[in-house]
């Protein structure tokens, strides 16, 4: 660990120390930068390292967009990473019609569900699991097909693909048709001109990403 006037930097081994991200994880990170935003890193001593405000914002950041892609009508993918939530609200964002599956889940972790960040006791003195908002971003964004017990709610389908029927889907398949030899670098600023709203670089890297791999429904 190193400070400068830019703030505090982590080395690979920090960061997955920290935030409990294994190292495989942490290098298809920086090895897909040119797609994810990931920041530049600092060499010290041979060894890169990251501005750590800097990364954990990127990184939060990129879970809630990768679970965005992966789903439709999601009713909470907004709010603070940091926020902790309990069972009813990380039930919202993982598109659950109410706790039953949060509940089952606890006792019996699917893949990828992750620990709770703390616990709230109550007056019964039961347990009440929170969790970080971002790792249920997270779990979304990673999750194993997107079948659970309950059935799934009634507005929501599973995706074949990220962005499937996003109309930003189909401005980039046209944009890559268009320009087949064009990086992403020179395909988003022409993009972010044809939506009403501006969308991030690290979010038409996603979208382009998809469009590329799936150019036809």
């Amino acid at each position: 660990m190193h400070r400068d006037t830019g703030g505090t930097l982590y080395s690979r081994a920090e960061l997955k120390k920290i935030h409990g991200i294994s190292e495989p994880t942490l290098q298809n990170l920086w090895s897909d930068r040119a797609n994810n935003g990931h920041p530049e890193a600092v060499v010290i001593d041979g060894v890169m390292h990251w501005y750590g405000g800097k990364w954990i914002t990127w990184y939060h950041e990129l879970q809630r967009q990768r679970a965005e892609a992966v789903t439709t009508n999601s009713p909470n993918l907004s709010g603070d990473p940091e926020d902790e939530v309990g069972p009813a609200e990380a039930a919202r964002i993982c598109g659950f019609a109410d706790t039953t599956t949060i509940s089952h889940y606890v006792k019996n972790p699917p893949e990828g569900w992750p620990e709770p960040s703390t616990h709230d006791v109550l007056p019964s003195g039961r347990k009440r699991p929170k969790w970080k908002r971002w790792q249920m971003w997270e779990y979304v964004a990673e999750r194993k097909g997107r079948g659970h017990a309950g059935g799934r709610p009634k507005g929501r389908r599973g995706l074949a693909y990220p962005y499937q029927g996003d109309e930003r889907l189909t401005l980039a398949r046209q944009a890559v048709a268009a320009n087949p030899g064009a990086t992403n670098a020179e395909l988003i600023p022409d993009l972010q001109t044809q939506t009403e709203k501006l969308y991030s670089r690290p979010t038409w890297n996603l979208i382009l990403k998809s469009a590329r791999e799936n150019p036809e429904d």
